[in-house]
């Protein structure tokens, strides 16, 4: 896969067109900011911005955001232009985050679906998607409530949009992963999550998540299936085929008033 091509399209389809039901979405021709209607879950989904106007318009967004009164991300992919404007998130407070690398499956590559994976319960409730979150947030030591509620609005509002899968352990959630599909028009899917509990890591559910969302992928049409994998989770894809395109790093916007 050529990296560049594969970013011209991912750019175009997932951030610049990104579609999230339910939320406030402003674009033009240099950013796009996604806004959620909690605290949490907003964030700049794409910007192209000239090197001497960068600083303006990140103030810009700090300042939007602060009227708000809310939380948000900004993420940068090490295509993005300016291509330092990670220094300058910093200067101004953002908090990074741990670096993640950007992989992309070319699912035209797969000659046969991979099988159903049984033990993969999809779920469709606020019970279910609270399980999966359960599983997440045991990892993660952090307030995963607005994963939650973005799910939950996903699933109620387009749930052909989203398919959310939780491993049981009797009725204990012991692993977790969803696979979103932005639009109709976009040839990619992403998969998320993909956590498991301490106690029950080594037993294949991580790669019976991620042979079920590929299997999701294919049968829904889908050219590429991406993620941002982390350094644990990036040696597993890449025995599936998933290629390294990009490194990216969230840079994350707390606002002062919110704990």
């Amino acid at each position: 896969m050529n990296a560049a091509e594969i970013m011209t399209q991912f750019n175009c389809y997932e951030r610049m067109h990104i579609e999230v039901p339910g939320w406030e979405i402003y674009s033009d021709t240099t950013l796009v900011r996604v806004v959620s209607p909690d605290e949490d879950g907003s964030f700049i989904a794409y910007f192209n911005l000239d090197s001497s106007k960068a600083s303006e318009v990140i103030d810009q967004q700090m300042e939007y955001f602060y009227r708000l009164g809310k939380n948000f991300e900004w993420k940068v992919y090490d295509f993005d232009k300016p291509s330092d404007i990670d220094s300058t998130l910093l200067n101004k407070g953002f908090y990074e985050q741990d670096p993640e690398s950007f992989m992309v499956l070319n699912l035209r590559d797969y000659d046969s679906v991979p099988e159903l994976q049984p033990q993969c319960v999809e779920v469709f409730d606020e019970r279910g998607i609270r399980d999966a979150i359960a599983v997440k947030q045991s990892q993660t030591r952090e307030d995963c409530s607005g994963y939650f509620l973005h799910l939950l609005n996903l699933k109620q509002t387009c749930p052909e949009n989203i398919r959310i899968y939780v491993i049981y352990d009797g009725d204990q959630p012991v692993s977790s992963a969803w696979v979103i599909f932005n639009s109709v028009n976009s040839p990619f899917a992403g998969i998320w999550g993909g956590s498991t509990v301490q106690t029950h890591r080594g037993r294949g559910h991580y790669q019976a998540l991620l042979k079920q969302r590929i299997r999701d992928s294919i049968l829904a049409g889908k050219h590429y299936l991406y993620i941002d994998a982390s350094e644990m989770s990036q040696p597993i894809v890449e025995r599936y085929g998933f290629t390294v395109i990009a490194q990216t790093t969230p840079y994350f916007y707390r606002h002062p008033d919110i704990n």
